[in-house]
């Protein structure tokens, strides 16, 4: 039976009465007497009444409306700061902020509000990684029992052959396995109980932002939306936590080599061992810093609102399938061009949805190319030579040789700029060397109409220069260990792809911050190359596994 809820007014005559509606402000129960006198009165007649049995569904629902260092009822918001504040907090902490507001103000439309459908999507995205994550461990689990079957089998095999002393050796080999099988498993499940709690928390939450969705009021909806939201956040850090370094456990049996032919000296059947192998289990993001009041306006230049959404991912050819794709572009027709370096003289051409339209035989292997107009494209060869290649009558129109190697190619108002082992060599299509930059470079590059980006594997910096050579932001980014393909996008935003890590960063436009976009985790193999189209935004990166194209949100 529902716990009774008793009228506010009247309890204080010592006359308790069964309240009918709930003041979300006065955070009393009114029976229909008081409501009457309730609304009557100037300074109560616009509160917020709701049915008691809507109450009863936010009733045990937490959420703090006052302020925890006053001890004062929340009232204002602080947009700079993202907070709701109470009229103390004002002059002690908020008191040069020009964007204080009603709290009532802020809260409109909460019900509407990004925040809300963020968090939501939050706690679904979540779930939805504790349900794999449990299905990997329990499927680990599955694997280790049938690892266990597998050497029971295998004694029961060898048991066979052997007569005077299989039983005592086979007593103190499986008593050995038994204890570290229980070991082993106790280990495994405490991930998966913990996952399971999680699940189990997260869901109760996932409820709670239900209910209140549906009753609460805007002011306790706008609350609720920020502290379970805290909540949330704490528990996919502890998600995150618990499954960075996840013990795989395999058990296995190694016989003793000389079991079979001196069954009477041995003293032993075998050896139970564990081997445990270390383990990121992936866990996918919602969308990252989700909440966010309505109010604000999103900075989409900043690096923080830079999404990948993963449009294709395709392999190449089977008689292309390991190789190294050094290059790649995409073509005004929207098809998608990458160059082989190792092992074939080819470049390959595809079509947005991964279907093979042609190979490209070339005079040697294809370092690196760029896109010149609709029809030509230059190509390095990792030697001296560069050439112009027409792919509208499949011929090479061009060849230049430089005074070093080449690597790197971009190309940008009628010249093309070519990382040596010099430095970057500017030239115009004919070939003429125009300008020489001496600077300490990697063997990629990227240009924009005013701007050369490179990086350097050395100091583990990435670098932005004027097309004069001057200097105009340095960033140093310790994640690059062997830094490869570099590209820009249309907000000067830099992205840059390490072989060694096998991950994918973003460098803010200015230089100053970077942020991992994609890593191991999500099943990125030993990137090389990376190209970005300003027309349709996409993305184009080549790894072991292939290639992904990606729209750039």
């Amino acid at each position: 039976m529902s716990e009774k809820i008793l009228c506010g007014p009247c309890g204080y005559a010592e006359n308790n009465k069964n309240a009918e509606k709930w003041c979300t402000v006065c955070e009393e129960g009114l029976c229909a007497d008081c409501e009457k006198v309730h609304k009557s009165i100037k300074t109560s007649r616009n509160h917020r009444l709701m049915p008691i049995r809507d109450f009863r569904q936010i009733k045990n629902i937490s959420i703090s409306i006052n302020c925890k260092d006053h001890d004062k009822r929340l009232e204002l918001y602080c947009k700079t700061h993202d907070v709701a504040v109470c009229l103390g907090c004002v002059p002690s902490r908020h008191r040069t902020c020009s964007d204080v507001i009603p709290l009532d103000k802020a809260a409109e439309n909460a019900k509407r509000s990004t925040a809300l459908a963020d968090l939501e999507n939050t706690l679904t995205r979540t779930l939805q990684n504790i349900e794999q994550i449990i299905t990997d461990r329990e499927s680990a689990l599955e694997n280790f029992e049938s690892q266990k079957q597998t050497i029971k089998n295998t004694l029961n095999d060898t048991r066979a052959r052997i007569l005077k002393k299989l039983d005592d050796l086979e007593r103190k080999l499986l008593h050995e396995l038994n204890t570290k099988h229980e070991h082993c498993k106790s280990e495994a499940c405490k991930l998966l109980n913990r996952m399971k709690n999680s699940k189990r928390d997260l869901s109760c939450l996932r409820e709670q932002t239900s209910q209140l969705k549906s009753f609460a009021s805007d002011v306790q909806l706008f609350l609720g939306t920020h502290q379970i939201n805290e909540a949330v956040f704490k528990e996919k850090e502890s998600i995150k936590e618990g499954i960075k370094s996840v013990k795989n456990y395999e058990v296995y049996l190694q016989l003793h080599p000389s079991f079979i032919s001196l069954t009477n000296e041995v003293d032993q059947l075998g050896k139970i061992s564990v081997r445990k192998t270390t383990t990121s289990l992936p866990f996918k993001e919602a969308k990252e810093d989700q909440a966010q009041i309505q109010l604000r306006v999103p900075d989409t230049k900043r690096i923080k609102n830079v999404r990948l959404q993963l449009k294709k991912r395709f392999n190449l050819k089977q008689d292309c399938n390991g190789l190294q794709l050094t290059g790649c572009t995409m073509l005004p027709n929207g098809n998608l061009l990458m160059a082989i370096y190792f092992g074939k003289k080819l470049l390959v051409e595809y079509s947005e949805d991964g279907k093979h339209i042609r190979d490209i035989p070339c005079s040697r292997s294809p370092f690196d190319l760029t896109v010149i107009d609709n029809d030509r494209i230059a190509l390095t060869y990792g030697n001296h030579y560069v050439e112009i290649f027409n792919k509208k009558n499949t011929s090479f129109e061009k060849e230049f040789r430089l005074e070093s190697n080449c690597y790197g190619i971009s190309y940008q108002d009628n010249k093309l700029f070519i990382i040596t082992t010099h430095g970057i060599v500017i030239t115009n299509i004919a070939g003429q060397v125009l300008k020489t930059l001496y600077v300490d470079c990697g063997v990629y590059l990227s240009t924009t109409t005013d701007r050369i980006y490179f990086n350097v594997k050395r100091d583990q910096t990435v670098h932005c220069i004027s097309m004069t050579g001057d200097e105009i932001w340095v960033h140093k980014e310790k994640s690059l260990v062997d830094p490869r393909g570099i590209t820009v996008d249309d907000h000067q935003n830099v992205f840059v792809v390490d072989i060694r890590t096998s991950s994918l960063i973003v460098i803010q436009h200015e230089g100053r911050s970077s942020r991992t976009l994609l890593s191991k985790t999500d099943g990125l193999v030993n990137p090389l190359s990376l190209h970005y189209n300003n027309e349709k935004k996409e993305l184009l990166l080549c790894d072991d596994n292939g290639c992904a194209l990606y729209n750039l949100e």
